[in-house]
């Protein structure tokens, strides 16, 4: 049997150190340097355990020979002594041919054991060989799995051989194998190369570290620093082989990051002292400075030490704000709050942030926003506080224009909703009123008939008058706004307002001499005059007094107008027993009423407000349960003096124009309000050509039809009568347009100069404006 002439050399170049990563370098440099050292042990322990086991798998390769060479020996001996005994055994049968039965019988059983020992030496060589094959099949395992770590470890491992000079000096040393980490780390090839060859410039102290360990048998530790490479390594070198060798095995790792951080840690701590020093000072400057609350106190609120900034901010003495309680200056609303909190911070042992009111010298509440840590010595607590007054009023001021933005908009939208459902009234009250009218013309003998039909148009009337109210509320209805001096309007007024709230009412008059006029509809500005009195009176049932006062005012208009500029704001202020909130908050809503049923509208102050945004300026209200009730209407101040308006005085009634019989094209869409405009214009005599759509309209205009006079609602789906006014211009230019809507504002961007008719409308007003643009 042939030995495996691998075996040896696979068992002694099975000798690996294990792979070991590197360990990361944390952010501090005492942590980094103590992981650093018990890697570096770890490395050393681990290249020892790799050494004894190649020692020994090197020791059971020998033994492993010497078995083999002995079994074979063995085998090799009996084989050889049972061909001897064999062949005796056939000399002896020759010799003596079987000269009885009983030696014979002696010679078969010898021969029989003789081939029973035969079998159990082939048996004993098989069993050799397969443990033979075992055996060399674990060491190859055994050395696969070190050549593995061998590669893949992070510390370079180096084999060489230590080189003496005739004195016994180390010298040099040639390295027989490297892993690939130890050519990385010493930046080329160099197996089966010296070091001296490598580069000569390395120091003698080198060659000292691998021979001491060489020649004394014992691991060596060591950091040298390579000029070559410019780099420190850490060395753990320890002696292999036999005592006569000088062979070595080195394990070793880039320590040049460390080698930096223990420098700069050394010359750190040179400093430390005096940095400390100064990082003292620094923050007894900051101290000092800091315009933030900075506090040492302990759980039970007393203050062991404060910043000078509580005396800067709160007024008080710096002495007498840590020989007084805490609690004192705690607003009495959150001392509930900052005695929980503090119970909280003590069990919970984590920071925490709190804000509540402080009292300072001169009897205000100043917000504090505290961050409140506690101390590691479970008794104290230390906290940095920020004033935040300006930051919660700002807050209190922005909640407050959220809500007057979401009143205004809900204000808003009841207005829109108010507007759309005038208008729609207005129509209703056109056919009414139109057809009333020509009732009573046609049965003006039947004085039953006659006196029916006139309470008939007398309700109509009054709902035209509930109409302007709400488009007044919706800021739609038709302003004729001048100059108007409010003392004059005031004093003509002064008689009404006395017999409007009778004599336990005493009404005052507080007008300067020297005002501007104010840019509004006096007739309305009356009206909304006159409800203000009205709902005083309404307040003070005992009596009281009721006093009108005009100043000048400057800015943008409150309650949340958005004109700016010169105002007048006319007060009217009651002693009545004034409102709460919940009411002040939807006094101004339509229909909301806090009489009885049947003595109100709910429309005054709606459509008083909606007359001060119409104008340019802002009405406002403010009021207290048993204080009595303010109200504010701003006006704009007019450009022209009061004196250079048009007069006032109430025009003559304007007689009625007869017209000639004409012909007229009447476009509504909606089929009642044409009917009663058709009838009432035919009645007059004319002849009326209908149309329910401003298209259709266009169409008999491009006729050869003539038409002397065009009438259109405004509001029409599809095509608007402003439009249509337009568009009939371009085909006829000369013809006339009467523009009927119950809207008598048009909305922005509409720019359209024709007459125009407010619904609802009389069959006179009807024939008036006829006339008018037809005799022209």
């Amino acid at each position: 049997m042939s030995r495996d002439p691998h075996a040896g050399g696979s068992a002694q170049g099975s000798t690996r150190p294990s792979t070991r990563p590197s360990p990361r370098l944390p952010a501090r440099y005492d942590d980094e340097l103590e992981q650093a050292i018990t890697a570096a042990e770890d490395a050393r322990d681990e290249a020892t355990r790799l050494a004894r086991e190649s020692d020994r798998l090197q020791a059971l390769l020998i033994d492993r020979d010497r078995e083999v060479a002995r079994l074979r020996a063995e085998a090799e001996q009996r084989e050889a002594i049972s061909r001897t005994l064999l062949s005796q055994f056939e000399a002896t049968v020759r010799d003596r041919h079987f000269r009885d039965a009983s030696t014979a019988e002696e010679l078969q059983v010898a021969l029989e054991e003789l081939e029973v020992t035969n079998a159990a030496l082939a048996h004993a060589n098989e069993e050799l060989e397969r443990k033979i094959v075992e055996r060399t099949a674990a060491i190859r395992a055994s050395e696969t799995k070190y050549r593995l770590l061998f590669e893949a470890m992070d510390e370079g491992f180096l084999l060489g051989d230590v080189l003496f000079d005739e004195a016994g000096r180390p010298v040099d040393i040639r390295f027989l194998e490297a892993n690939p980490s130890a050519t990385r780390l010493m930046r080329q090839d160099i197996v089966g190369r010296r070091l001296r060859e490598i580069d000569p410039s390395f120091e003698p102290h080198w060659y000292e570290v691998f021979g001491r360990a060489a020649r004394a048998g014992k691991a060596t530790r060591a950091e040298l620093y390579a000029k070559p490479l410019r780099a420190w390594f850490d060395f753990y070198v320890f002696k292999v082989g036999g005592a006569d060798d000088r062979r070595v095995a080195i394990v070793f790792k880039d320590v040049t990051e460390r080698k930096r951080i223990e420098d700069a840690l050394k010359r750190f701590n040179a400093t430390l002292e005096e940095r400390i020093a100064e990082r003292t000072r620094e923050r007894d400057h900051l101290w000092e400075l800091s315009e933030d609350l900075l506090v040492y106190a302990d759980y039970d609120g007393r203050l062991l030490r404060i910043s000078p900034s509580w005396s800067r901010l709160l007024g008080h003495e710096h002495a007498a704000l840590l020989a007084r309680p805490y609690s004192e200056i705690i607003h009495p609303d959150d001392a509930g709050l900052v005695r929980a909190a503090l119970d909280e911070l003590r069990d919970r042992r984590s920071p925490m942030r709190l804000k509540y009111r402080i009292l300072a010298a001169d009897g205000s509440w100043r917000w504090i926003a505290w961050v409140l840590s506690p101390d590691p010595d479970g008794c104290h607590l230390h906290g940095v506080g920020r004033d935040v007054t300006a930051e919660e009023a700002a807050t209190a001021a922005l909640h407050s224009a959220e809500e007057q933005l979401h009143q205004a908009q809900k204000m808003e939208a009841v207005g829109q909703l108010t507007g759309g459902v005038a208008h729609d009234f207005n129509n209703l009250l056109m056919a009414v009123l139109g057809n009333l009218d020509l009732l009573r013309k046609h049965l003006s003998t039947d004085p039953k008939a006659k006196r029916l039909i006139s309470g008939a148009m007398q309700g109509a009337q009054r709902g035209a008058t509930l109409t302007q109210r709400l488009l007044a509320f919706a800021r739609r209805q038709d302003l004729q706004a001048q100059p108007v001096a409010l003392g004059a309007l005031l004093d003509d007024m002064r008689n009404l307002l006395e017999r409007s709230v009778g004599p336990r009412i005493v009404v005052r008059l507080k007008v300067p001499a020297a005002l501007p006029p104010a840019l509004v509809d006096p007739n309305q500005l009356e009206l909304a005059i006159l409800n203000l009195a009205v709902n005083a009176r309404d307040a003070m049932p005992e009596g009281g007094t009721l006093t009108f006062d005009v100043t000048e005012a400057a800015g943008t208009a409150a309650g949340g107008g958005r004109a700016s500029g010169p105002f007048l704001r006319l007060s009217v202020q009651d002693s009545g027993m004034g409102m709460d909130a919940d009411t002040l908050a939807r006094a101004i809503e339509p229909f909301f009423s806090t009489k009885g049923v049947g003595k109100g509208t709910g429309l005054g102050l709606s459509m008083v407000h909606g007359l001060a945004v119409q104008s340019g300026g802002a009405f406002r209200l403010s009021s207290a349960p048993g204080r009595g009730t303010l109200a504010e209407l701003w006006l704009p101040v007019a450009a022209t003096p009061a004196e250079a308006a048009e007069p006032t005085t109430e025009p003559a009634e304007e007689p009625v124009v007869e017209a000639a019989s004409a012909t007229i094209l009447v476009v509504d869409d909606d089929a009642l309000i044409a009917m009663s405009t058709v009838d009432m214009l035919t009645d007059l005599g004319h002849t009326v050509l209908e149309a329910n759509a401003g298209p259709l309209a266009l169409d008999v205009l491009r006729g050869n039809q003539d038409i002397d006079l065009l009438v259109t609602d405004y509001a029409m789906p599809g095509m608007t009568g402003a439009e249509l006014a337009c568009e009939a211009h371009r085909i006829r230019p000369d013809l006339p347009v009467l523009l009927v809507t119950g809207y008598a504002d048009l909305p922005d961007g509409t720019v359209i100069d024709v007459p125009r008719l407010a619904k609802p409308y009389t069959q006179q007003q009807l024939a008036m404006a006829v006339a008018k643009l037809l005799v022209g």
